[in-house]
């Protein structure tokens, strides 16, 4: 299907580009939907676990970027999926999309998916180096004890919980979904690319 290493490759037929964007269009949507599901669940649930009254103030920064990174995922979902139509039009001779076209369609998902990327990165970090600084304010060789507890030492925030641990999760999800819509459209746009005039 893909021949990196070879200077003479023949150039890719409108068949061909067809049958890898259904294949690999299916395969974004599939892996996207599935690593997509935990980071769109952690979302929805701290949005709906906001007080009513108070929910515009409570909303922060990173959970603003966390809803724009969800919506993003969405399209990006929803793109791929858009891939294996665009491969039905290609193989009809008739609905056949330019060139042009093709291309600028799957830079607008390569675009959406380094997006996806960049905002769950940042919002990692900022998460990860709180979380690491909570860690670091605990004294040396401290036992850290529940707070739940009745007599303990241990500053507020300064554990892992398990909702911690799921954020994370849900963030390494977002980046890995993301990295696999940048390969797919990487993979496709070299498909169509390999020779200007091939199926004009």
């Amino acid at each position: 299907m893909f021949n990196f290493l070879s200077s003479e490759a023949p150039a890719s037929t409108p068949q061909q580009v067809a049958r890898s964007m259904r294949l690999l269009g299916w395969l974004g949507f599939g892996l996207q939907a599935l690593l997509g599901f935990i980071p769109l669940i952690v979302v929805i649930a701290n949005v709906l676990s906001r007080p009513g009254q108070q929910q515009a103030v409570a909303f922060s920064g990173g959970l603003w970027l966390a809803i724009a990174c969800s919506i993003v995922l969405l399209f990006s979902i929803y793109w791929c999926f858009r891939y294996t139509s665009l491969a039905n039009k290609l193989e009809s001779r008739d609905q056949r999309p330019a060139k042009a076209q093709v291309i600028r369609d799957l830079k607008l998902g390569l675009l959406a998916n380094i997006g996806i990327s960049a905002i769950a990165v940042s919002i990692a970090l900022v998460r990860v180096g709180e979380i690491t600084l909570n860690m670091l304010r605990l004294p040396q060789g401290a036992t850290v004890v529940s707070p739940s507890q009745i007599g303990t030492t241990v500053a507020q925030g300064s554990m892992i919980s398990p909702s911690n641990m799921i954020a994370i999760q849900a963030m390494v999800n977002s980046i890995a979904a993301g990295l696999v819509g940048i390969i797919i459209a990487l993979l496709l746009l070299y498909q169509v690319g390999k020779h200007r005039n091939s199926y004009d």
